[in-house]
């Protein structure tokens, strides 16, 4: 089963020592071209980032996380999703730039695989799933009105389908039910806080139905 990263999952694996994981689980990550530059290239120049940039390339280079192909027609399913995307929400007529390339070529390259896409952040995943729910989450965000294209919503979920959505919490998660981990609930608790810290969006009601659901 090939699994679409995107570099949000990375890098939360990446700043909390998880990594590892995904080498132990039989599933084949794939990282777009974009996601490749956006993981292990452009953070190399940042002293901030840089640890987690040769971090995550190693694992690239181990054929852990291997970099995917668009082609014409993965490219031109990005471009058209990025347009329309940021083209969604306004506010005072002006439209929200809201997702980024590497987040486009990552839904377009898992609408040409098994539509599953490893996201953490939580713009991406309202979008697909829930529209009308993100113009809210946007309003609380910005503090303004916020109108919405509902044409362009339903045109871009034309486009996408059905994609499953998981996050860096899901995939370690999972590791644990599979006796990747410690037995120790306390370890998947601690793990899970840390992805949450790290930028995945995940609830505290989440974890909780992971820890005793």
């Amino acid at each position: 089963m090939r699994i679409i990263a995107d570099a949000g999952p990375l890098i939360s694996l990446s700043n909390t020592c998880l990594l590892w994981v995904l080498e132990k689980l039989p599933f084949d990550f794939i990282l777009p071209p974009w996601v490749v530059n956006e993981v292990s290239l452009f953070p190399r120049q940042t002293k901030h980032y840089k640890l987690s940039a040769l971090r995550i390339s190693d694992y690239i280079g181990a054929g852990v996380l291997k970099e995917g192909d668009l082609g014409q027609r993965g490219e031109e399913i990005a471009r058209r999703v990025q347009q329309i995307a940021n083209n969604v929400y306004f506010i005072k007529h002006r439209p929200l730039k809201i997702i980024q390339r590497g987040e486009a070529e990552a839904v377009a390259l898992a609408t040409l695989t098994d539509h599953i896409m490893l996201v953490d952040e939580r713009t991406i995943r309202l979008l697909l799933e829930d529209p009308l729910e993100l113009r809210n989450v946007l309003q609380i965000r910005t503090g303004a009105r916020v109108s919405m294209d509902h044409e362009r919503a339903e045109e871009l979920q034309d486009i996408v389908g059905d994609v499953l959505m998981l996050r860096s919490a899901d995939i370690v998660a999972y590791a644990y039910e599979e006796g990747l981990l410690s037995k120790n609930k306390d370890y998947l608790e601690a793990a899970l806080y840390a992805l949450k810290f790290a930028g995945c969006a995940i609830s505290e009601q989440e974890i909780r139905d992971y820890l005793y659901g």
